[in-house]
């Protein structure tokens, strides 16, 4: 599996009147958050050659519009396979479903998971190729969030393990910072089956780094203990938001950048999957009807 290393976070020492000076104080208070961007998709619908049989595509947009009108995000998610379509309608489909608002990828030890949102909210195209860039899997997908980042999610051990005797002696942090990330999840299993727990619907527990002081050291002997994730999610809904997972299922490290991607907040997240990379239901109700719109111009 490849190694996805704990995101490193930029020291800036920042001191109340009365304490030591800068130099000698280890702890790390990060900026506090300021401007952000906000990611927005182009209404505009696709232009296409009325000369070119885009028929296929149409069916297909239309299928998945029939299935997900009466869609709930408490239901299971929606598949469809793509294949089948000829080298226009490919090139529409592919066109039309590259430019959403978030992405992911998961690397395993012999494949690589590509997730991509459309300008669709909630309806997701997935393909999985081996190491040689071969397509294996390709399709559709509709739901707050795609079951295969849940899947993946799950499989990992579901305990933080540590030791605070044989942490590193010049921490300052990092001791409660685990033991408070070893109380949640624990909570969060006891909370019931973590596959059956809907992405959008189960609690969330956040350790706010940007409010904590923290040293270098801290960070280093935190991710040391969660380890390395294999999953890395992009989301630009408000700002640019890098999740990260760890080696702890549903551990995962959320980092939010304004638009000179300076980092503004970062946070240790403990929940199924961090809310904002999922679709709410709105969202899907609002693509259900930008969905029809579409194929019917076609």
């Amino acid at each position: 599996m490849s190694s996805i290393p704990v995101p490193p976070i930029p020291t800036n020492f920042l001191l109340s009147a009365g304490s030591q000076p800068v130099e000698e104080d280890p702890l790390d208070f990060m900026d506090m958050p300021n401007e952000m961007s906000t990611f927005e998709v182009n209404a505009k619908i696709y232009d296409f050659d009325e000369n070119i049989d885009l028929s296929e595509c149409r069916a297909f947009l239309e299928n998945i519009y029939n299935k997900l009108v009466d869609y709930k995000v408490q239901d299971a998610n929606l598949t469809f396979p793509v294949g089948g379509l000829n080298a226009d309608n490919m090139a529409y489909l592919n066109a039309l479903l590259a430019e959403g608002e978030v992405s992911a990828v998961i690397h395993e030890d012999d494949q690589i998971v590509n997730i991509q949102e459309s300008i669709f909210t909630g309806i997701w195209r997935v393909t999985v190729v081996d190491k040689a860039n071969n397509l294996l899997k390709d399709y559709v997908e509709a739901g707050d969030i795609p079951e295969i980042l849940l899947i993946k999610n799950q499989e990992k051990p579901n305990k933080v393990l540590f030791d605070s005797a044989l942490l590193p002696e010049n921490v300052a942090n990092a001791p409660a910072i685990l033991t408070e990330l070893e109380d949640k999840r624990n909570e969060l299993t006891e909370n019931g089956d973590i596959e059956f727990i809907d992405a959008m619907t189960n609690p969330t527990e956040a350790i706010n780094l940007t409010l904590l002081p923290h040293t270098e050291e801290d960070l280093n002997c935190i991710g040391g203990v969660l380890g390395d994730g294999d999953t890395v999610i992009l989301s630009r809904g408000y700002g640019n938001c890098r999740i990260t997972s760890t080696g702890v299922s549903s551990i995962w490290w959320v980092r939010y950048f304004n638009s000179t991607d300076k980092e503004i907040l970062s946070t240790i997240e403990v929940v199924n999957m961090p809310i904002v990379a999922c679709a709410a239901q709105e969202d899907l109700d609002e693509s259900a009807g930008r969905l029809k719109e579409q194929f019917e111009e076609l």
